[in-house]
């Protein structure tokens, strides 16, 4: 006869095993899942981290650029000079080696920066004459149309209608604008790289592109070579630590060489100074893996007015 207290010895076993096996399974899920919540509170951690270093470093760049409005104020009216790439606030800075953070040994290979760019080296598409955007080669006249279809010309900036962009990427979806218009190709640079919605009609001739300054009406293939040439200092260079600049039209003819009679032409559509900047912070973690960006637009006269803010974390 079979022994029942064995067969209930052995029930007895197999079902503490698949006990025991179905424990080690919640067991090990547990721990995944742990391991898994840990990771991400690590990965937002650091996203947080970076997003915070990107913040200040663009809270280290409106310090700078005040510093450098405030300090040219005191300047007598005829030697405060223009804005330029050879001053100190166009150049990217580096806040660890700089010494506003401290660099940590788990911080290798990462960076917190900012740099900061004058909106006026660009064609305001709010406010540029008519005459600037034809001379734009990937501004074909359907988009022209578009766009003064869009700002209501006719009725002007008092009218009702008048609807200016509000970022520059609004050009891209109109309707006649490729791929290669937005982002250049061999034959001609791209409307990325030459618009803003930001700062006045007119021009700064200190920092502008080639491209750029070839859209001026009446400004010569001539007059831009010798304007460029100035502008890059004893190294041949444009956008390099020697970078030069004009104070004033009369400063621009005499330094370039050029005449008064041929400025008369071109001249209402440059300027010297920057009123609109763009501070971009750039911070990052796990060696580059998460990158947070901020970028913002300040109006710089008397104060820092904040035009805009934008921010957004990238990496995996």
């Amino acid at each position: 006869m079979p022994n029942n207290g064995m067969h209930k010895t052995g029930f007895v076993l197999i079902s503490v095993l698949w006990v025991t096996a179905m424990l080690t399974v919640i067991a090990l899920g547990f721990g995944r899942r742990a391991a898994l919540e840990r990771r991400a509170s690590a990965y937002a951690l650091d996203q947080a981290e970076a997003m915070l270093m990107a913040r200040g470093a663009v809270e280290r760049g409106i310090i700078e650029l005040y510093n450098q409005r405030y300090m040219r104020m005191l300047l007598p009216e005829g030697q405060r000079g223009g804005d330029h790439c050879g001053q100190s606030w166009a150049k990217k800075k580096n806040l660890y080696t700089e010494g506003y953070f401290e660099k940590r040994e788990n911080f290798d290979n990462d960076e917190a920066a900012y740099i900061i760019i004058d909106e006026d080296r660009y064609i305001n598409v709010n406010a540029a004459d008519e005459k600037i955007l034809e001379e734009v080669k990937s501004l074909k006249r359907p988009v022209i149309r578009a766009i003064n279809a869009r700002l209501n010309r006719a009725g002007g900036r008092g009218n009702e209608e008048y609807q200016p962009f509000n970022a520059v990427e609004e050009i891209r979806y109109l309707r006649g604008v490729t791929e290669d218009n937005w982002f250049g190709s061999k034959n001609a640079p791209g409307l990325k790289n030459l618009l803003t919605v930001w700062g006045t009609a007119q021009i700064n001739v200190n920092t502008a592109s080639e491209e750029v300054l070839s859209s001026i009406p009446g400004l010569k293939k001539t007059e831009i070579n010798a304007i460029l040439r100035y502008r890059a200092g004893s190294d041949g260079v444009l956008y390099t630590d020697d970078d030069q600049g004009f104070e004033d039209m009369n400063d621009l003819l005499t330094k370039a060489g050029l005449s008064e009679s041929g400025s008369a032409d071109w001249g209402a559509y440059c300027k010297f100074n920057a009123s609109y900047f763009r501070i971009t912070g750039v911070a990052t973690r796990r060696q580059g893996k998460v990158r947070a960006i901020c970028s913002a637009i300040f109006a710089a006269g008397n104060y820092i007015q904040v035009l805009d803010w934008q921010e957004k974390t990238l990496g995996s």
